[in-house]
């Protein structure tokens, strides 16, 4: 079972670094709402990045299941997405401000997925082994 874990921890992390590239890696203009610099990514863009993940992280979870299943999977889908975005942040970034971003990245993504991944675990039950056959229906 931890290898099944780790082995689908390891897909959504790719997945995520494969969402990041799709959704947000090839935008790097900024545009201007009402004389102001906005971006580089659109509302639209960010929404579906992060819907994308998870998604993902859900069907990953009930692929897997049980409680550490949730934080394994919080963590593989946060930091598949984080590698990437820091590379492109570290690359166009003199001040070294992305620092912060990726704190704020990895801090606010890893409580999103988790509270998503745990809110999932809540409602799908235990897992199909865990369960007898008259309550398999």
């Amino acid at each position: 079972m931890r290898l099944r874990l780790l082995g689908v921890a390891a897909v959504l992390a790719s997945f995520a670094a494969a969402m990041w590239f799709a959704w947000l890696g090839w935008d790097h203009e900024y545009y201007l709402v009402d004389g102001v610099a906005q971006g580089p990514y659109r509302p639209w863009q960010v929404v579906g990045c992060g819907l994308s993940i998870a998604v993902a992280a859900v069907v990953a979870y009930l692929v897997t299941r049980g409680w550490w299943a949730v934080f394994v999977l919080a963590a593989a889908g946060v930091m598949g997405f984080a590698v990437p975005w820091t590379q492109d942040a570290a690359a166009t970034d003199e001040s070294g401000l992305y620092v912060v971003g990726l704190v704020f990245l990895v801090i606010g993504g890893g409580i999103g997925l988790t509270v998503v991944l745990a809110i999932t675990a809540a409602v799908a039950g235990p897992s199909r082994k865990g369960q007898s056959l008259s309550t398999r229906g």
